[in-house]
């Protein structure tokens, strides 16, 4: 690709390659829409490599381009991630069944095999998808191709997007930035990356509160993706803060709405409304908003139950602790001390006086009568 500043299209190559992004970035997002991913990546790759070759890869007409590239491929990498979580589970199934159902083994050999052979056809057009998405990858990275993942991929182009956003000051590039944040978060949220997210996310708040109305959805939004942030990351209180946040701003909006619907049908009759009608569209909104609502109080509740079981967890714990300490204290701790002066018991006592002199004449006693006994034999 050629570097910022130095494209040599004309301007008509550059019109006619704008015209060619813009009905490739039509397709890409026809194809979102109808969960084609995989298709809307090549489009949007595309799209990228079209712009980048005729305006530079820094220029602000690749931004929106670079955007639904990332976000592609982000629901691409969820896409896959959910794939192989059912392929694992399945297979676990597979397992469970072979090991409980002895008596009808060669049926289950039977099975097996038709199951063997569905799963083979399934592996290699997993991996004929993977490797068309690894050249797709490789179109926009020379560089180790294989190496990188649909996330870092998805990470590098809403990373790109967000900068070249950032530089304008109209307030849709200002919008598209903070989504571009948003974006980044979520893609943190995937690597389980829960401090990066929160500070993408805050980012992405503060730009939507500076530009956006109180109740818009936007907002609502943002603090939901952030309540799951905080959950993720233990911050029970503040991710129960950050979804009531969400909650009234929605509460707002449906506020807002039903004044929309109550003012526009005053007079009104019952006339039939058309497609476009916007009070048909508000009344289709608060339907939206209302069916939401139950779950994001539905998250409160989760978080204020986890809550509730560390801190009993965190009490038993004490406790716990607690009791061991006191079994291992020494049994002797419980008995008197002897005072550290007191050294009566160590020293021999002095005898009386007057034990020492009857103790003195016994003795005499005993060796005069021994001498008489000597004598008396001798003679």
């Amino acid at each position: 690709m050629d570097t910022p500043g130095t494209s040599s299209s004309s301007d008509k190559e550059r019109m006619e390659a704008a015209e060619t992004a813009i009905t490739m970035l039509a397709q890409g997002k026809r194809n979102m829409v109808c969960g084609e991913i995989p298709n809307a990546v090549n489009q949007f790759q595309e799209a990228c490599k079209v712009l980048a070759k005729a305006y530079g890869e820094t220029a602000k007409e690749c931004a929106e381009a670079y955007f639904y590239y990332g976000q592609s491929l982000l629901d691409l990498a969820r896409m896959e991630t959910g794939v192989l979580g059912n392929a694992l589970q399945g297979e676990g199934e597979e397992e469970e069944e072979g090991e409980g159902d002895e008596e009808g083994e060669d049926e289950g050999e039977t099975g097996g095999e038709g199951d063997t052979a569905e799963e083979g056809e399934t592996a290699e057009e997993g991996d004929t998808a993977e490797e068309s998405q690894e050249e797709t990858e490789g179109g926009e990275k020379k560089e180790n191709p294989d190496d990188i993942s649909n996330l870092q991929l998805a990470w590098e182009m809403l990373e790109l997007a967000k900068v070249i956003y950032l530089k304008e000051e109209d307030k849709k590039s200002k919008l598209k930035a903070a989504e571009s944040f948003l974006k980044l978060g979520e893609i943190s949220l995937e690597t389980e990356n829960y401090e990066q997210a929160l500070s993408d996310f805050q980012e992405c708040l503060k730009i939507q509160e500076a530009e956006l109305e109180p109740d818009d959805r936007l907002l609502a939004e943002t603090h939901y993706q952030l309540g799951l942030a905080h959950g993720f990351n233990k911050q029970y209180d503040e991710s129960i803060d950050q979804y009531r946040k969400a909650i009234k701003v929605m509460e707002a909006k449906i506020g807002k709405l039903k004044k929309t619907v109550e003012d526009g049908t005053q007079g009104k009759g019952k006339e039939p409304q058309a497609a476009d009608d916007p009070i048909k569209a508000a009344q289709q909104e608060i339907k939206d908003l209302e069916e939401i609502l139950p779950d994001i109080r539905g998250k409160i509740e989760d978080m204020e139950e986890e809550k509730k079981n560390i801190d009993e967890l965190k009490s038993i714990t004490k406790d716990t602790l607690a009791a061991v300490a006191s079994e291992l204290k020494p049994a002797e701790s419980s008995e008197p001390k002897k005072a550290a002066s007191d050294i009566s018991h160590l020293v021999r006592r002095k005898r009386k006086p007057e034990e020492e002199s009857a103790e003195a004449d016994t003795k005499k006693t005993r060796q005069e009568e021994g001498s008489g006994d000597t004598e008396k034999n001798g003679k």
